[in-house]
């Protein structure tokens, strides 16, 4: 049973022979809101203006309550799930190829494999045709802009209704009819029959009658005639009467005593008005003329679904529902996206908040701590001692101390950069002592200098390949940038640039002329870090 407790609001669209009946169905109840007959003039726009302005462009629930409704029970082979909905579509094409609204209702019953079939699963095939009623409904639905909830066919949306008021009118202790007959007449005067087989739809009937409270005799003899010619359907079906027969009729309770006196087919008769079978549904039907007609109980029940047993399927149908599935599934995606971005920002002030709390804290220690560092210094300023004098002192230490030079570090580097086969002649350092009072005092121009500069001396003897002494200049030069970091490090003389004797400078190009033999001397310049 899909109904709903919490029942949505709803427009129900009854589509019957002669008129388009309008209701509002809500958890109050049912209220017809406008009977439109097929033959009025501008039926879509005015049906659309019911819809949109006077039942508030609820969305619409279409129920199809003709005389013309086709039902076939069919046997399906059993088929993969891909495979299922198309052997499906290709067998309602063939049953009903003039009828393009059709859909396909699963019943419990199957076929077992056997020798002689295979397993197979059986459905009721229903359709209805492509009528000028059909077309002028979804016409005026189209036209209201109201969200489409589904096109059902009423004997099978009422076919669990009736289960479940058989279940509540079945006598405690006795054995369960697998058939009911529920029978009631509706507002166009149509008498509408829906029978089940074990809660499952088997046959629906429905034909003009008597349309009067005045003379009850007539209606029961035709209601009791009908009921005979759908007894004899039942016994094309397989009934029998050890199967059990519920009958349930809707009717005024006087006609309905005479009907039950009247009636000889042998069955569980009860009779109930509509409000009385919507008290044992549990749906309200809220104020209404006459309790007699069953169609506002039909109404009252699909309009609480939240799904329909059987929704039909028609290009029309998609034409409508389809864009406005898709608008809904834009606005869920909008909304879902606006709810993200409302929870990240909600996320992030609540942790800009907790920052902010933080901060706040961490202000008011600080002062709370300067404070109590005030009170401290004064203290001790009572006693002699110049705290201010003693952290200056330290503070000029500290700042001595990073720009002093540590030539044990310079000179560590350097021999770990020689290893074991190369030597130094000298090493001189020199400091500008201007630099360092600058940097002290925070003066000068802005500029960084160097805290140190220390020049390398190498002698070279003169049978020393050129090519070879400079590429092992140049790898010392790489190597004590590694094992020095932050200093810089730069060759200022090659092998073959200028020779020294003595003091004497001789240009190498004479050496060639005058055939003198000197030494080669290379020159690294160290520059420490910058201050």
């Amino acid at each position: 049973m899909s109904v709903s407790f919490l029942a949505p609001t709803r427009t129900v669209l009854l589509i019957a022979d002669e008129a388009l009946y309008i209701y509002a169905a809500n958890s109050r109840g049912v209220r017809l809101v406008e009977t439109v007959p097929w033959d009025v003039e501008n039926f879509e726009s005015n049906v659309a203006g019911i819809v949109s302005k006077d039942c508030g462009n609820k969305p619409v629930l279409i129920l199809n309550d003709m005389v013309e409704q086709h039902y076939r029970k069919e046997r399906v082979p059993k088929v993969s799930t891909l495979d299922k909905a198309s052997v499906l579509q290709r067998k309602l094409v063939v049953a009903f190829p003039s009828y393009p609204v059709r859909a396909a209702l699963p019943l419990k019953e199957k076929v077992v494999k056997s020798q002689k079939s295979s397993s197979a699963g059986i459905y009721i095939f229903a359709a209805i045709p492509d009528s000028d009623a059909f077309n002028k409904t979804m016409g005026a639905a189209r036209a209201s802009m109201a969200p489409i909830a589904g096109f059902g066919l009423l004997p099978i949306e009422g076919s669990d209704m009736v289960k479940t008021l058989a279940t509540k009118i079945a006598r405690k202790g006795k054995a369960r009819s697998q058939w009911v007959v529920f029978i009631g007449q509706h507002k166009n005067g149509s008498l509408r029959q829906v029978v089940t087989k074990n809660g499952e739809i088997a046959l629906t009937r429905m034909t003009p009658i008597v349309d009067t409270d005045s003379a009850p005799e007539q209606w029961v003899s035709e209601v009791n005639q009908e009921l005979k010619a759908t007894m004899s359907y039942l016994s094309r079906f397989g009934y029998d009467e050890a199967d059990g027969l519920d009958v349930i009729v809707i009717a005024n309770p006087a006609a309905g005593k005479l009907l039950e006196d009247t009636v000889e087919t042998p069955c569980n008769f009860r009779t109930l008005s509509a409000i009385e079978a919507g008290q044992l549904l549990g749906v309200p039907l809220g104020k209404q003329d006459d309790f007699r007609y069953a169609d506002v109980l039909h109404v009252a029940w699909a309009g609480r679904k939240r799904a329909l047993l059987l929704p039909m399927k028609a290009k029309q149908i998609d034409s409508v529902s389809g864009p406005r599935r898709a608008a809904m599934a834009a606005s869920l995606l909008l909304l879902l996206g606006a709810s993200f971005l409302a929870y990240q920002m909600l996320d992030q002030y609540q942790e800009m908040s907790s920052i902010h709390e933080d901060l706040e804290f961490a202000k008011q220690r600080k002062t709370q701590l300067d404070v109590q560092y005030q009170i401290e210094v004064k203290r001790k300023e009572d006693l002699g001692f110049d705290v201010r004098l003693v952290q200056g002192s330290l503070a000029v230490h500290d700042e001595l101390e990073k720009q002093s030079v540590k030539p044990l570090a310079l000179f560590s580097g350097v021999g770990r950069a020689l290893g074991r086969d190369l030597r130094v002649d000298q090493v001189t350092v020199t400091t500008d002592p201007s630099n360092l009072a600058e940097a002290f005092l925070g003066k000068g121009d802005g500029s960084s200098s160097h805290l140190y500069e220390a020049k390398m001396h190498m002698t070279y003897p003169s049978t020393t390949n050129i090519d070879k002494g400079n590429k092992e200049v140049r790898d010392l030069r790489d190597r004590l940038q590694m094992v020095l970091p932050g200093h810089t490090i730069e060759v200022t003389k090659f092998l073959k640039d200028y020779e020294y004797t003595d003091q004497v400078v001789v240009e190498t190009g004479d050496l060639d002329k005058k055939d003198v033999t000197q030494d080669f001397v290379a020159e690294i310049l160290i520059r420490g870090p910058l201050i």
